[in-house]
């Protein structure tokens, strides 16, 4: 057999727990998008695979001040408001950025304090076993697989449909935010996160719980995505 009968309960527990935080893991990113556009003072509001915010306010003032003065604005000419729309930009994209960046940053932090928790837990793990906290540890520091994900799955897809592009996601945004290559962070992201994810299966994870965790990993994760992209996420958290 691939695994012992008695491993039987732990790949559907693994399985369960994969699909989980799969959901656990989109909606928390979410968050962290939330998290920062509530931060700044915005209304936001969550989506199942998504967020958005209303800027509204300060689109619809720079919009005024666009009409009014077009020929001024893409001549680079001086106006009454020039000052005004030039701060009113920076901040528009600024904010954006913010906005941008508090997924990825929720995502990786996440995965941190899991692979610290494990980390200053290896010698009891190795002495003593898993125990509940340290299987909770090993999720939230594969959060860091969704790094790996969005890189395979943004690559694999410019492969087959032969796209101009193979990136995207909120790395590649933040890639070109600072002018970067667009692949930048998508790839040295997705480096780490292989890293850490290696590490975390084959160093902490003890070998009789290996397979079995792999096996359901690849199960749970694209089974709970499904489940919650296409049946449950559209009806739970529909977009308005």
């Amino acid at each position: 057999m691939f695994f012992e009968e008695k491993l039987i309960k732990h790949f559907f527990l693994f399985t369960i727990g994969f699909m989980l935080f799969t959901v656990i893991g989109t909606l928390s990113h979410e968050y962290g998008h939330i998290l920062a556009a509530r931060s700044l003072g915005y209304d936001a509001t969550l989506h199942y695979g998504s967020m958005s915010y209303d800027n509204s306010a300060l689109t619809d003032r720079l919009d005024t001040i666009y009409l009014k003065n077009r020929y001024a604005i893409e001549n680079d000419l001086t106006f009454d408001k020039r000052e005004e729309f030039d701060r009113g930009m920076k901040e528009l994209y600024a904010d954006d950025f913010k906005v941008l960046i508090g997924g990825p940053l929720q995502t990786i932090i996440t995965g941190c304090i899991g692979l610290v928790i494990l980390l200053l837990r290896r010698k009891r793990i190795h002495r003593l076993g898993m125990k509940l906290l340290d299987w909770v540890a090993v999720f939230l520091s594969l959060f860091w697989l969704r790094e790996v994900f969005n890189l395979l799955h943004s690559v694999t897809f410019g492969i087959i449909f032969q796209e101009d592009y193979y990136f995207g996601g909120d790395e590649m945004y933040i890639s070109e935010y600072y002018k970067w290559h667009p692949g930048t962070l998508p790839i040295l992201s997705g480096i780490i996160g292989t890293g850490i994810s290696v590490y975390v299966i084959f160093r902490i994870i003890p070998v009789k719980y290996r397979r079995v965790f792999i096996l359901s990993g690849i199960i749970g994760g694209l089974t709970g995505f499904y489940v919650w992209f296409e049946i449950l996420g559209p009806v739970l958290i529909p977009y308005n």
